[in-house]
């Protein structure tokens, strides 16, 4: 069995890309299905849902006119 550090190859360095973006696009998936249930409640102003979730005002907009088609 190997010990010490592992070796920074190419392949480890695209591999542990892949497994950021997809945690990032997690992430901004659930911030976007959070903000989607809060505009359904309708209790909050766009700024707030905006501020809360991370998301910037013009996504949340976005997500706001997705409600209404």
């Amino acid at each position: 069995m190997m010990r010490g550090a592992l070796i920074d190859t190419s392949a480890r360095r695209i591999l542990n890309q892949g497994i950021n973006q997809g945690i990032n696009q997690g992430i901004t998936e659930t911030k976007k299905r959070t903000a989607l249930n809060m505009l359904k409640r309708g209790k909050m102003t766009i700024e707030e849902i905006a501020e809360d979730t991370d998301l910037s005002v013009p996504e949340v907009e976005q997500l706001a006119k997705l409600q209404t088609v």
